[in-house]
């Protein structure tokens, strides 16, 4: 058929770009902004396209161990982890949801070139944790782009991007002196 024929393409290169760039080029975002950019698909040759994704996701991790003594020289350790998300947004910006599809009429040809493909979303109202990393833990968020073909692994690449929250400073609680208390939970 004519699949002798067809000179299989190569993915040289799937990048993710912001549009909001401050000055220190870091793409910085509040809660309710749109986060917005684009997915730069760079080909040589034809390539056959399942589906092109987008996963954002934001969210926290906090590990911390405790140690007891169980007596007799016996201490045992126990690793507590929680995590909890903030934001889960998928999209699709090429193609459709079923990628264990290997049918032929699933598929897009994308030529040679370079080729770019927008996407945004809106970040929740509700207050979203700032981007941190610690000893103990992380705030973190992030796009994942995803590309899939048939019959080959997809091509994922993740690029963060940094969510700052302004605080209202009058806030009371803030305002009252921390004594030095230890809480977890």
């Amino acid at each position: 058929g004519a699949m002798g024929s067809m000179v299989l393409g190569k993915v040289k290169s799937l990048t993710i770009s912001f549009d909001c760039l401050n000055d220190s080029n870091v793409p910085v975002y509040s809660s309710g902004d749109t986060v917005s950019g684009r997915v730069n698909l760079e080909v040589t040759g034809e390539i056959r396209v399942k589906s092109l994704k987008i996963h954002a996701r934001g969210h926290a991790k906090v590990r911390w161990t405790e140690s007891r003594n169980a007596g007799s020289n016996t201490a045992y350790t126990q690793n507590y982890t929680e995590e909890v998300e903030y934001f889960n947004h998928k999209d699709i910006l090429i193609g459709h949801e079923r990628d264990d599809d290997n049918s032929e009429e699933g598929f897009h040809t994308i030529h040679s070139g370079r080729h770019e493909y927008a996407f945004s979303f809106e970040l929740p109202q509700t207050p979203l944790a700032t981007s941190f990393e610690g000893r103990h833990g992380s705030v973190r968020y992030w796009v994942k782009a995803e590309l899939h073909r048939p019959w080959l692994l997809p091509v994922k690449l993740k690029k963060e991007f940094t969510v700052f929250e302004h605080i209202d400073i009058n806030t009371p609680s803030l305002l009252s002196p921390q004594a030095g208390t230890k809480e977890k939970t």
